[in-house]
């Protein structure tokens, strides 16, 4: 259920002054690095990687010799795949060259013998070929974790994209990106990229090495040094600083989840806006206190599901961000996060697909909810009762979800959920499937209205 709300969060948001600097050093297996630095100068929203896409990149080699620039490293999606381990993986040595990416599309860099070599392959991609390949795979279909090589191997040049094998229903047996590589997408130019052969599906890859995930193929590169992880607090920090938005969600049991967000000042506010504020602004932090004179606990701002902090100018949305914390079982959550066992600290769960919406759900489930009518939108919540974890997605009727008006977002009655299970404390998942009971969510009553819910305190 895509709501004008996601939207606003999404469009509300604006580019806030600041500074702060990445720097990512990532080692070879002959011995040497690959430093990447970059400058984030916005901070959008709770994902303060975003504006990373852009890293100067040099190369040092074992030998202590003069440094080669290499350029400009193009890393995006930085959300999904931008750990330390995730970006080193797209360097790699082979035969004793070094490999690297480009900025662009299509671009490649090569380092042999202290000399710095480019070139450009953009073979055709054909859809209808990797579309084969999933029906031949059945339900482990085929899927590309975001790993493409390139070489020249005597008069051929070879570019690969890297495939794995994962469960289509989501929330798998494994990390996705830690899944093991089973195929290549192969495809092959004898006449320097000026033509190329069809792209093969094929496992036997003349670049990757099968049966090893595309981090941790034994000539790519590996993290060493990095800063970036700690560059991520030090940009929470300066969020942190100067005049600041709170909201207060309280839980039936009279616990607090604290919200805070950065409001602008009012040159930055005359600036970008003529003097208005902004209907959103960047999430800083999350704390939930327990009772009164407690001690807070933080909680990672990202898995708040929060995109921004709406302001008293988004109207009845600060309403709507408190929907997304609740109590469950006894077990305070927000987004996809909820208190531990030792009730110290807020358990970070690492979905295998990373995403917040279950895209394409087993086919059983689409069919189930197409006959009953049914759809899911982005209050997921967890909960546990002993050693079960269970994920649960709220279903409204189809109808009623898509009667929104305006800005005003649909009351809806939840008619059942979308629900995963782990046993394991996070490490493995069961499909998602449709239920009629739940731990999380009271059937028949709104998300608005449901008892488990956190509520907003008006000052």
């Amino acid at each position: 259920m895509k709501t004008s709300l996601v939207t606003a969060l999404v469009l509300g948001l604006h580019a806030q002054s600041g500074f702060a600097q990445d720097r990512l050093e990532c080692v070879l297996p002959q011995g040497g690095r690959i430093v990447m630095e970059g400058d984030c100068k916005a901070l959008y929203g709770n994902d303060p990687e975003i504006c990373d896409t852009q890293y100067a990149t040099r190369y040092l080699g074992p030998d202590g010799a003069a440094p080669v620039e290499l350029g400009i490293t193009s890393m995006r999606r930085t959300d999904d795949s931008g750990t330390p381990a995730q970006m080193c993986a797209n360097f790699y040595v082979r035969d004793g060259v070094v490999h690297a990416g480009g900025a662009e599309y299509g671009q490649y860099r090569t380092v042999a013998r202290g000399q710095l070599a480019s070139l450009e392959a953009k073979p055709h991609y054909d859809k209808e070929v990797e579309k084969e390949a999933n029906r031949e795979s059945a339900r482990r279909a085929l899927s590309r974790p975001g790993y493409t090589r390139m070489a020249v191997q005597g008069s051929t040049w070879v570019v690969e994209d890297a495939l794995t094998r994962w469960h289509w229903g989501h929330y798998a047996d494994a990390d996705f990106y830690r899944q093991p590589l089973s195929h290549v997408s192969q495809t092959l130019s004898t006449d320097q990229g000026k033509s190329w052969s069809a792209p093969v599906i094929t496992s036997e890859s003349r670049l990757f090495a099968i049966g090893t995930s595309a981090q941790d193929q034994p000539d790519a590169a590996k993290p060493g040094a990095s800063t970036i992880d700690a560059q991520r607090q030090d940009r929470r920090a300066l969020m942190a600083q100067g005049k600041q938005l709170v909201l207060r969600c309280r839980l039936p049991d009279q616990s607090e989840f604290i919200l805070s967000g950065m409001l602008q000042d009012d040159e930055d506010a005359h600036r970008q806006s003529g003097g208005e504020m902004q209907p959103f602004v960047p999430l800083a932090s999350v704390s939930y206190v327990a009772a009164p004179g407690r001690a807070a606990i933080s909680v990672d701002p990202d898995l708040a599901l929060l995109m921004g902090l709406p302001t008293a100018a988004a109207g009845p949305a600060q309403d709507q961000v408190c929907n997304g914390a609740g109590l469950a079982n006894g077990v305070p959550y927000i987004g996809i996060t909820m208190l531990d066992q030792d009730g110290k600290r807020f358990t970070r769960f690492n979905y295998p697909d990373k995403i917040w919406f279950p895209g394409d759900p087993p086919r059983q489930v689409r069919e189930m909810l197409m006959r009953q009518e049914l759809t899911y939108g982005i209050n997921v919540a967890v909960s546990r009762r002993g050693q079960l974890i269970g994920l649960e997605y709220p279903l409204v009727s189809q109808v009623c979800a898509s009667g929104g008006r305006g800005d005003q977002v649909p009351v809806c009655p939840v008619g059942g959920v979308l629900r995963s299970e782990s046993h394991d404390n996070g490490v493995s998942w069961s499909d998602l499937a449709v239920s009629k009971t739940s731990w999380i969510f009271t059937p028949g009553k709104a998300l608005d209205q449901q008892p488990g819910r956190a509520t907003l305190q008006r000052r």
